[in-house]
């Protein structure tokens, strides 16, 4: 059976379904200024390190667009100044600090900076980090322990600073970026940047009890391969730059996502991206 419809009900129905249509762009237009001030991180203060690349730049941009204020901190200037300048051109806040976290001596900058330009911190990302790839064979003192000093001490000593200022304001959020690697055995050559995952949890586990009376937040995110820089930056005698590993590896805001849902919890460790949905 063949159904007809009229010239005039016709031009009514194109007529009703754009005027929907209008209504509902109206709608999502006026809803996207509106999302940061709904955003429970709005107006909030985040410290991010290693933030040029990655999963740090991912965080500072969804940190961002919820209306953050951001302190961004990364020892390879370039990017990290470039995506504070874009973030304010969009009407952000963001100031860039540059430290490199494996000298102990600049990394009370971190603390210090984001004080001055904000009076506050809320939020304390841990991120930055990279791989020295040895066997315990091939391994080097020096260079092992200054991989510990960005991917552990730092993680260690930033957290420590910032405990004191986010209890005086009645609480705040200290996320650990670790790795599968931290809650798993690893493959051979990658035992020297696991043994810093695995410290990490080890301690942030025992300051997220420890600080529960002060209101303060401890998390660890465990996330699998991402897109990052971790192939061109790593050292060590089994480091090739131009094997790019972690090419096809998952999109890393897919992860900074996962991360700022899961610290709205109370879950200490979780595991952001494809490996926490399996």
């Amino acid at each position: 059976m063949t159904t007809v419809i009229s010239p005039s009900l016709a031009r009514r129905s194109r007529l009703q379904a754009a005027w929907l249509a209008s209504v509902m762009l109206v709608f999502t237009v006026l809803a996207f200024p509106a999302h940061a001030q709904d955003s429970a991180f709005d107006g909030k203060v985040a410290v991010i390190t290693g933030s040029s690349y990655g999963l740090g730049r991912e965080l500072a941009l969804l940190g961002a667009s919820e209306g953050m204020k951001l302190v961004l901190v990364d020892r390879r200037p370039e990017a990290s100044e470039a995506l504070a300048e874009q973030i304010r051109s969009q009407g952000g806040e963001a100031v860039f600090v540059e430290v490199d976290l494996a000298q102990a001596e600049q990394r009370p900058r971190v603390i210090e900076e984001a004080m001055e330009a904000f009076g506050g911190i809320d939020y304390l990302f841990n991120n930055a980090g990279y791989s020295y790839l040895a066997t315990l064979e091939q391994m080097d003192m020096e260079q092992a322990k200054d991989m510990f000093e960005v991917n552990y001490w730092a993680y260690a000593d930033l957290a420590q600073r910032v405990i004191p200022v986010m209890r005086k304001q009645g609480g705040g959020t200290i996320l650990n970026v670790s790795s599968i690697l931290g809650m798993s055995a690893a493959p051979p050559g990658l035992g020297h940047y696991a043994g810093n995952k695995h410290a990490l949890h080890g301690l942030f586990q025992s300051a997220a009890q420890e600080l529960k009376v002060d209101n303060i937040k401890v998390f660890i995110a465990a996330p699998a391969g991402m897109r990052t820089k971790i192939s061109q930056h790593s050292v060590g005698p089994l480091a090739n730059p131009e094997n790019d590993r972690a090419a096809d590896w998952e999109d890393p805001a897919i992860a900074a996502r996962d991360i700022f849902d899961n610290i709205q919890g109370d879950k200490v460790i979780f595991n952001p991206g494809y490996i926490g949905r399996q």
